[in-house]
């Protein structure tokens, strides 16, 4: 019987000291979005009739403690990172508030802001997994990797040319909003002509193989197949046929696409007469182009032909010729000027002459147009 009495008591004081309302927390923050590492206030209330000490969490963990006053309380603290939110008193927890980040975002231009040099774009993101930074230009990207500090470093790609205006951009993971920089990037373009060597001719001559423009190689010499090349390029585009590259014919590189065939299906090769270029088509799509030299007198058939005879080597004065029709061929040539100079043979450089004929030979088909 004693027993119970003193159980009967204990509960008795259990009930007395809990408190005698039912405890309601709010919370509510000045911001639903905060840009990384500003000041962020949480205001609340709680309907304690004492001081009572209240939590705030960010996901379900503590994040910073404080006593109710007159039933109201508040937190400040440096936002850096998104979460929902919650306050909690001593016996209920609050409706969840979400605050959304706006990363912090920096970026400069490094390097040579030269055509052909090294540039960069190098900054910093906070925090750093806040989403994919991509460098964005005119349609064309390139993905950021972004180091654990946030730093990131991306070389600007020297196929886009001299004048960028375009951004660098994150796409954010939940929890984070969209920012930007835009880049404006403007580099200087020498002028170049045979003889000129760097990193500008290695620009130059990267570009024309983008386009299809034959090269023996890509390198930082400007020789007489780079003139070759820059004149082809020069006569698909109807610009004056000077084989140096100045600034029209710079702007003109980076806004060109690859020339497209006059027919769109089968493996064939294409001579232009009007523009004194060669085209060879596989599947309708134009993979390679050469400079050309036709027909003096215009002579040169127009037609569609196909190769009947091959020759490996020499052919009097022609150099690896395939002929298409009784005889005229194209061959490979000592002296390939821009304009029609030839006895109604088509020319081509010397160096380029035996991988055509290697690719094509008998039986290829030749279109010629006026």
């Amino acid at each position: 019987m004693r027993g119970v009495v003193v159980i009967a008591a204990a509960v008795g004081a259990l009930l007395a000291a809990t408190p005698a309302w039912a405890e309601t927390v709010t919370l509510a923050s000045d911001h639903g979005v905060a840009r990384y590492d500003s000041r962020v206030r949480f205001r609340g209330t709680i309907d304690s009739p004492a001081p009572v000490p209240v939590s705030l969490l960010r996901n379900g963990l503590v994040v910073a403690t404080t006593t109710s006053n007159a039933g109201a309380f508040h937190f400040q603290l440096d936002a850096r990172l998104p979460g929902r939110f919650t306050a909690r008193g001593p016996l209920s927890e609050s409706a969840p508030v979400s605050l959304r980040l706006k990363p912090r975002l920096t970026s400069r231009i490094v390097g040579r802001r030269k055509l052909g040099g090294t540039v960069f774009i190098a900054g910093r993101l906070l925090p750093a997994r806040a989403g994919t930074l991509v460098l964005r230009n005119h349609g064309r990207r390139v993905r950021v990797r972004v180091g654990p500090a946030g730093r990131f470093r991306v070389r600007v790609p020297a196929s886009w040319g001299a004048n960028i205006t375009g951004r660098i951009a994150l796409t954010p993971s939940a929890g984070y909003t969209r920012v930007w920089r835009r880049v404006r990037l403007r580099l200087s373009m020498p002028a170049l002509r045979m003889g000129s060597h760097g990193p500008a001719v290695l620009a130059l001559k990267r570009r024309l193989h983008e386009l299809h423009y034959a090269l023996p190689s890509v390198d930082s010499g400007f020789g007489y197949a780079t003139y070759e090349a820059v004149l082809a390029f020069q006569k698909v585009n109807w610009m004056p046929r000077t084989g140096r590259v100045d600034g029209a014919v710079w702007r003109r590189l980076w806004r060109a696409s690859v020339p497209r065939a006059r027919v769109a299906r089968g493996d064939y090769i294409e001579v232009d007469k009007s523009r004194q270029v060669l085209f060879e088509v596989r599947g309708g799509v134009v993979v390679n182009v050469l400079h050309v030299s036709t027909g003096a007198t215009g002579n040169t058939p127009v037609g569609t032909w196909h190769v009947y005879s091959e020759v490996a080597g020499w052919s009097w004065v022609l150099w690896q010729p395939m002929y298409f029709l009784r005889g005229f061929a194209i061959h490979g040539y000592p002296s390939v000027p821009p304009y029609p100079a030839s006895h109604g043979c088509v020319r081509i450089p010397m160096w380029a002459a035996t991988a055509l004929r290697g690719r094509w030979g008998r039986g290829a088909t030749i279109r010629v147009y006026g």
